[in-house]
């Protein structure tokens, strides 16, 4: 009997919510606090690792960290345009403040789903890789 192939992109929503709240607020915590904005890639791997942890033992734990990563960073680009823009650049005028955050934005939304993405699913491929050897209770 022939067999189709149904190529379907799954993840669940609560490990994807956990993953995407941890790089949420450790996105807030390296930009604002220490002030790194480079440490965001280190940020996505981790986001991707608590999502992984937070799945089941037979889901889909890394296309639970990449979506994990993506979904969270999208939540933090307004907040990180804003800031970079009136903050860094200094620029007072509101429509202007505005225009260059939605242009920051949107580039930054092409380094989301070129460079984070890739590293959540690594954060999650990682934490199951390590879940499956070690056999242990990590995320039960």
């Amino acid at each position: 009997m022939r067999q189709t192939v149904d190529p379907d992109f799954e993840f669940d929503r609560r490990p994807v919510l956990w993953g995407a709240i941890a790089v949420v607020i450790l996105g807030f915590a390296v930009n604002f606090l220490l002030n790194r904005p480079l440490w965001l890639v280190l940020v996505a791997l981790v986001g991707g690792g608590v999502a992984a942890a937070r799945s089941d033992f037979y889901e889909v734990p890394a296309n639970n960290g990449a979506v994990a990563a993506v979904l969270g960073t999208l939540a933090l680009i307004p907040f990180l345009a804003f800031a970079r823009v009136s903050w860094l650049f200094g620029i007072e005028g509101s429509g202007d403040t505005l225009f260059l955050s939605a242009v920051l934005g949107l580039a930054w939304v092409a380094i989301v789903l070129i460079v984070l993405a890739p590293l959540g699913y690594v954060g999650g491929m990682l934490v199951d890789m390590i879940r499956r050897r070690i056999g242990g209770p990590i995320g039960y």
